[in-house]
């Protein structure tokens, strides 16, 4: 059994999460529900649990607090949010789990399978401080972003990323180093992620970094090559916003 803690003001929030867990995760036993974040830091310290849910927005103390309040974490997170849009971009800038509120059934489930085929992030704190500061500053973007494999987390500068290259499930990353990186999102989840970077989507295969362009290649229907010599194809449909947003960048 996987043990958990479930830490949020909304005591309606606690009940159906408790009882979803129950119904749908019968590997997770709850240990303790907490309505503030006192309380559930004495639950954490006492019962030692391997996974914590936890609200974000809470008075008094809030989840960042109480998380800065285990200088050396030995649980997993996954957070529980009602916000939305904003929160999306923050957790998908950090590669932190989330739930919305109120929880589907279906995410719940595939957040603890996620869960059950990871070991704790040793990255957990350099994560956290990118989601801290998109929490703080939504306008800015950070500096890096993460990005989760199937190894490790990796924090990237996106400046040095020339394109991604759709992978069915996964996306590959290539770098101007040679490197290359295969992430554990959808092309169109890492496109959330860079689109405020300057990316651009210019095929169902392909997006690419505006930096990164060197030449439009009218030839053989258009292709765009990239830094370092790739070519890659244009969709028709996209050919035209492409040469507009080229134009203006």
């Amino acid at each position: 059994m996987i043990k958990a803690v479930l830490i949020d003001d909304e005591k309606n929030a606690l009940e159906m999460l408790e009882w979803q867990l129950r119904t749908y995760c019968p590997e997770i036993q709850v240990c303790a529900i907490c309505q503030n974040a006192e309380k559930g830091i004495a639950a954490i310290n006492l019962h030692r649990p391997q996974l914590v849910f936890l609200d974000i927005e809470m008075p008094k103390k809030n989840g960042f607090e109480l998380l800065q309040s285990f200088p050396d974490l030995f649980f997993d997170v996954i957070f529980t949010t009602a916000y939305s849009q904003f929160a999306q971009k923050a957790f998908r800038f950090a590669a932190l789990d989330f739930l919305l509120k109120p929880v589907d059934a279906d995410d719940l489930v595939a957040a603890i399978q996620r869960f059950m085929k990871k070991q704790i992030q040793l990255q957990f704190k350099e994560q956290l401080d990118i989601l801290i500061q998109q929490y703080r500053k939504p306008e800015s973007l950070p500096e890096k972003i993460s990005f989760a494999t199937q190894q490790a987390i990796h924090f990237v500068n996106p400046v040095g990323i020339v394109y991604c290259e759709s992978n069915s499930n996964y996306t590959t990353v290539y770098f101007t180093d040679k490197t290359k990186l295969v992430v554990s999102k959808t092309l169109k989840e890492v496109e959330e992620v860079l689109a405020p970077y300057n990316f651009f989507r210019i095929h169902h295969s392909y997006i690419i970094n505006l930096r990164q362009v060197s030449r439009y290649v009218k030839a053989d229907g258009g292709s765009i090559e990239m830094a370092g010599g790739i070519q890659l194809a244009v969709s028709r449909q996209r050919k035209e916003e492409l040469m507009s947003v080229l134009t203006h960048h």
